[in-house]
């Protein structure tokens, strides 16, 4: 089978991200390129508001990738969902079986289709993600493949509100005519490349960091237990820092290079901004973003030592200086930086950052599992056009031959023409003969 490539784009609250890669037999996806773009006032908490903003960066991240792959074009791509609406819902679906019957991939497909066939009231969903499995009262970490007379599995419906989808098709469809071959849930997909099986058998969360919004996901027993997002993100940090009379620009590129989730910075004085004033507002908002990370940890109904593998962190938000250690800290859990570094995942470009491309990267490989088709036009070959020859050829000669009309000549008519041209050459004003000439 021949490498299919595939392309995915994830829209953010502050930039746009559009990636490509190839895959191949083994499912193994080479990062070609990664482009970004920023992109303002365009997404609020992961819904898209303006698309014609939208569209006019998305186009110049097209056009990137597209000058990239000449003479091929982008026809199709794999879109990242996420934002402020995403949770899951709990949902158990129970079935009798006839005595005995083995369980399949079709009876589990069977089981996700009836629990989403509920439906959510006002809600999306996205898709159906497996929390437990019951056969006969035991237990099932690998259902497939037992046998039993009932079988409960108990799911989370990954939902999220109508109006976070709606602008997408015509962001896609209608402005760039491009098709979406299929809509990934980020933080799903997420979790598929930084995560480990171990980390998700013996319990976990993974944390979304991003601009507007923080996702938070739990993993226990191998399964996704929990599934929230908070309204709050590393922009809030920003724009707390603009009550020191400075724009936003300003006030991200103070948190960036000055700011510390620690409010310990006396004394310097940097740009007429006090460190000691700066850190104030920094530190106060990291610790309400924590003290909510930290709380979900309770809603999902575990203990931070009920989840050994503790904090895998992602997003831009997780760059703020000292903001690991002190979740660390605070939290009692391990931290640690989730990354695109993967077996499965093959960089060729080594300007690529697997931590800053962690997002899109992780929507790559997850349209790389799932039946992935290719996103780029077929390549064109041209055929040479073919030398049409005259009917009346009949010889090699003849391809020499204008299409002026054929004269019979004399021999006394051939000297004459010779003897003409010679005079023109000499003297090409000259009216005189050829007899002129010897008289002379």
């Amino acid at each position: 089978m021949d490498d299919k490539h595939i392309i995915a784009i994830e829209i953010g609250s502050s930039k746009i991200k559009g990636a490509i890669g190839s895959v191949d037999a083994s499912g193994t996806v080479t990062v070609k390129a990664v482009e970004e773009m920023p992109l303002i006032d365009s997404v609020r908490y992961g819904q898209l508001g303006n698309v014609a903003n939208a569209a006019t960066t998305l186009r110049n991240i097209i056009l990137k990738i597209e000058n990239r792959m000449a003479p091929r074009k982008v026809e199709g791509v794999y879109v990242a969902v996420g934002g402020r609406s995403l949770t899951a819902v709990e949902k158990e679906v129970t079935r009798r079986l006839p005595s005995d019957t083995e369980v399949t991939d079709a009876l589990i497909s069977a089981l996700k289709n009836e629990a989403a066939g509920a439906g959510v009231p006002d809600r999306e969903i996205l898709c159906v993600e497996p929390r437990e499995f019951t056969i006969d009262d035991v237990r099932a970490e690998q259902p497939v493949g037992m046998y039993g007379s009932e079988i409960r599995m108990r799911a989370g419906l990954v939902v999220c509100r109508p109006q976070m989808k709606n602008n997408l098709p015509r962001l896609f469809e209608e402005k760039l005519q491009l098709r979406v071959n299929g809509y990934i849930v980020r933080q799903l997909a997420l979790a598929d490349l930084v995560l480990n099986s171990d980390e998700m058998k013996l319990g976990c969360m993974l944390v979304d960091f991003g601009a507007e919004t923080t996702t938070v996901s739990v993993y226990k027993g191998g399964h996704m237990q929990y599934l929230a997002t908070l309204p709050l993100g590393s922009r809030n940090i920003t724009r707390d820092i603009t009550q020191l009379n400075c724009v936003e620009e300003d006030a991200e590129t103070l948190k960036c290079t000055r700011g510390t989730a620690y409010s310990d910075s006396e004394g310097m004085q940097t740009d007429d901004v006090r460190l000691s004033e700066l850190n104030n507002y920094v530190s106060h908002r990291v610790a309400e973003i924590i003290l909510n990370i930290r709380e979900q940890v309770k809603l999902a109904g575990f203990t931070p030592s009920e989840l050994p593998s503790g904090i895998i962190i992602v997003g831009g938000g997780n760059k703020l200086n000292g903001f690991n250690d002190r979740l660390q800290k605070e939290s009692n859990m391990p931290v640690r930086t989730g990354t695109s570094i993967s077996p499965s995942v093959r960089i060729a470009d080594g300007r690529i950052s697997p931590n800053d491309a962690v997002d899109v990267i992780a929507v790559l490989l997850a349209a790389a599992r799932m039946n992935p088709q290719e996103c780029l036009s077929e390549i064109v070959v041209e055929e040479p056009e073919e030398i049409q020859t005259s009917d009346t050829d009949t010889d090699d000669d003849e391809d020499f031959v204008t299409e002026s009309p054929k004269k019979s000549w004399s021999l006394g008519d051939f000297i004459r023409s010779v003897s003409k041209k010679i005079i023109d050459v000499d003297d090409p004003g000259s009216e005189g003969s050829l007899e002129d000439d010897e008289d002379a």
